[in-house]
């Protein structure tokens, strides 16, 4: 018989040990993190939730600060604020997720769980996403630097998944990802 553990485990803890996984290509198999952690499996569902709220919440952590540096490096170009340095931003962060072998790894392993992980509410990674540029959006729309006719809301659903249809397109229709057409409908999304 074994002892149980009385190990408490902090959410922080299973995303560490995620994160690793994942940058390292690893398939998250919750029972082998679990024992990683020296926690029970049940101990580890309750503390993130499940599986793919846990893939989710890893993807996150990564594009949170991809957005802001996207932002920093248009800047840095010299990118004219507003729609240009928007477009200009959502082009670098899609090429750095494009980019990212992790995530690449992720989606050709496992198709199924990437599609529902990246699209689907239960991990929550698309509508975080929206959030995160929801917030870009209203802060340009504050600064006077964009006009849109549409709501900040409903412009930053569209911005986003115009950039996921082209940066997801071999996941989503067998297709090659387009990053020059996204930046053609994202700005002219902005302009309307």
């Amino acid at each position: 018989m074994s002892a149980m553990s009385t190990r408490v485990l902090a959410p922080g803890d299973a995303m560490v040990a995620a994160r690793r996984w994942f940058l390292d290509g690893r398939p998250l198999d919750m029972q082998s993190l679990a024992d990683e952690l020296a926690v029970g499996r049940a101990t580890l569902y309750r503390v993130v939730g499940s599986r793919d709220r846990l893939l989710g919440d890893v993807l996150v952590s990564f594009a949170r600060p991809t957005i802001a540096a996207s932002l920093g490096r248009a800047r840095e170009r010299g990118t004219a604020p507003g729609v240009d340095r928007l477009v200009d931003a959502a082009k670098i962060m899609n090429r750095a997720v494009i980019d990212f072998v992790p995530l690449r790894t992720f989606v050709a392993a496992d198709p199924e769980t990437a599609f529902r992980v990246l699209f689907m509410p239960t991990a929550g990674v698309h509508l975080r996403i929206v959030a995160a540029w929801q917030q870009v959006l209203g802060d340009a729309l504050a600064c006077g630097e964009i006009r849109p006719t549409a709501d900040v809301e409903r412009l930053a659903y569209l911005f986003v998944r115009i950039g996921e249809s082209m940066i997801h397109a071999d996941l989503l229709a067998g297709r090659e990802p387009d990053l020059d057409l996204a930046a053609d409908l994202q700005r002219s999304l902005l302009l309307t």
